[in-house]
């Protein structure tokens, strides 16, 4: 067997479902399948999802993909995941699931989160001297929005005190994933960093620190081992590899979240390279040499996918969504009063409406926060809207204005980003479904004035980079040698003649939200409830 007749079975969990690829150990995509899950959204910001629903994606997509023997089964070597994160799943000792999934988008933890940093001095919300000592240690500060690790923690200890006291390990995503191939429990190092419990200035000795850890009120025996996400933490489960007809001896790679993952698999992981992602949510990162904090833009730099380095961090919670909430809520939602005749390709039937329309949108712009918003500013009280419509305008200015708003937002994200570098960024790797329009990238190009370059097969970047993650692990590879491995679609210059146009619109974007932040609260807070 010759080192290309050598693949991983690579595992892309995201919020809309389950992608399962076979790639090979060089970063070749060689086909792919996909299975849907659901995501169930609850009063009070709840927001989870089925454990069970996502095994069961995965072994179906799995099933289907390897029945069309593209690759010799004997050949795959090695399985890998990149998953959601900043997701708790509590578990039994049996790793059996004692409530839906509280995923990365759940911030019922917020009003604990906010009574639990607050001090006799505080600024944004914190106490003064914690955050100090949050920042110092680990990077970073729980979110007031509640959605991770420590505000989903305060919300069972809180409102489900029986299944906290129950639960063996607190997983993520990953660690949940992990644990179903291979029957250990483990976290990955990316991701439980971002617990806000975990020691990260030195990378080669990560560990948790107690002092934190009985800050917040958690219990250590709770939290599983720390595991870098290059390591082999055991093979296939004799079941699971029966089930899909795989060796035994297949190699489990312990992967990570689909962020840093992302990142591997873009190619951009030279220092100060920055990618962008638009899938559900969007990322912008930057691979870094050191740790660091800017807390008023709620971007840092912690722990990622490469040992031994740090990969700056801005997310925009809502990107790709928007077009979902547009196809399945506004244009396509099958209401019996309004007959539209539904495209086979939804998403490009909104790009092909979109490009008939001029840049500015004919003066609409649209604010894409349909969930609040994380960076540049934490604030979940925000939302999504149009603004500027008038008589005169139509949906192809509606949804270009869509694109638009995405690409606005991370322009909002891109320019403190580039203050935390200390130098100018580009070009941009882009990756992600959204990747797949050329318009998007050529207003992402405009907007954010930067060449951006499409990445070939964008949406398999999770895919490729847990490929490659694995690859880097059995010693098939070195992470220097990824940028070599990445194919590039086509490259976008920006247009001079729209710099104007979009430079204005910014300015009126971000002074959307500084004008209209205390409305959101006020119709968006929850209302004390009555005796």
């Amino acid at each position: 067997m010759t080192a290309h007749e050598e693949y991983v079975l690579a595992i892309d969990l995201g919020t809309s479902g389950a992608k399962i690829a076979l790639v090979s150990v060089y970063g070749e995509v060689i086909g792919w399948d996909f299975e849907p899950v659901q995501l169930f959204l609850l009063p009070h910001g709840g927001a989870e999802q089925d454990p069970e629903e996502w095994w069961s994606s995965i072994v179906t997509a799995s099933k289907r993909l390897l029945a069309k023997t593209l690759v010799p089964r004997e050949g795959i070597v090695a399985v890998c995941a990149g998953t959601t994160g900043l997701g708790t799943i509590p578990v039994d000792r049996d790793g059996k699931c004692l409530m839906r999934a509280m995923t990365w988008l759940d911030s019922r933890g917020a009003p604990y989160v906010r009574q639990h940093v607050r001090g006799l001095i505080n600024v944004e919300g914190y106490d003064v001297f914690r955050m100090l000592r949050w920042l110092r240690i680990t990077g970073g500060a729980p979110t007031l929005s509640g959605k991770d690790l420590i505000g989903h923690c305060l919300y069972l200890k809180n409102e489900a005190p029986a299944i906290y006291e129950r639960a063996y390990r607190l997983l993520d995503v990953i660690g949940y994933i992990d644990f179903r191939l291979t029957g250990e429990y483990v976290a990955t190092a990316d991701t439980q960093a971002l617990s806000w419990v975990v020691d990260n200035r030195n990378l080669e000795r990560l560990a948790y620190h107690d002092g934190l850890i009985k800050e917040f009120g958690l219990d250590r025996e709770k939290l599983p081992p720390i595991r870098r996400c290059i390591d082999v933490i055991g093979t296939l489960r004799p079941g699971v590899a029966d089930d899909l007809g795989l060796n035994r001896g297949v190699k489990v790679v312990a992967g990570g979240f689909d962020l840093p993952v992302a990142a591997v698999g873009s190619g951009a992981v030279e220092d100060f390279a920055p990618h962008i992602s638009i899938s559900t949510s969007s990322f912008l990162t930057v691979h870094v040499p050191y740790k660091k904090t800017d807390i008023s833009h709620m971007i840092a730099s912690l722990p990622c996918a490469i040992p031994n380095r740090y990969l700056l961090v801005a997310e925009q919670e809502s990107a790709g969504g928007n077009l979902m909430f547009l196809r399945d809520k506004i244009l396509y939602h099958g209401d019996a009063l309004i007959d539209i005749e539904k495209p086979s390709d939804y998403f490009e039937a909104l790009n092909e409406v979109a490009q008939s329309a001029p840049p500015g949108s004919n003066g609409v712009i649209y604010t894409p926060w349909l969930y609040g918003e994380r960076a540049p500013v934490e604030d979940s009280w925000i939302r999504a809207g149009f603004h500027n419509l008038s008589l005169q305008n139509n949906r192809a200015d509606m949804v270009r204005a869509v694109f638009e708003g995405v690409a606005l937002n991370a322009r909002w994200m891109f320019d403190p980003v580039e203050k935390f570098c200390g130098r100018r960024l580009g070009p941009i790797n882009l990756v992600g479904g959204g990747a797949n329009s050329n318009l998007w990238c050529q207003i992402l190009a405009d907007v954010l004035n930067r060449t951006i370059r499409q990445v070939e097969n964008p949406i398999q970047a999770v895919a490729r980079g847990a490929a490659l993650i694995a690859s880097v692990g059995m010693g098939y590879i070195g992470f220097s040698d990824t940028p070599q491995l990445i194919k590039f679609q086509a490259s976008y210059e920006p247009d001079p003649a729209n710099r104007e146009l979009y430079d204005e619109r910014f300015e009126i974007f971000v002074d959307l939200y500084r004008r209209n932040k205390s409305i959101y609260e006020r119709l968006n807070r929850p209302r004390p409830q009555r005796a």
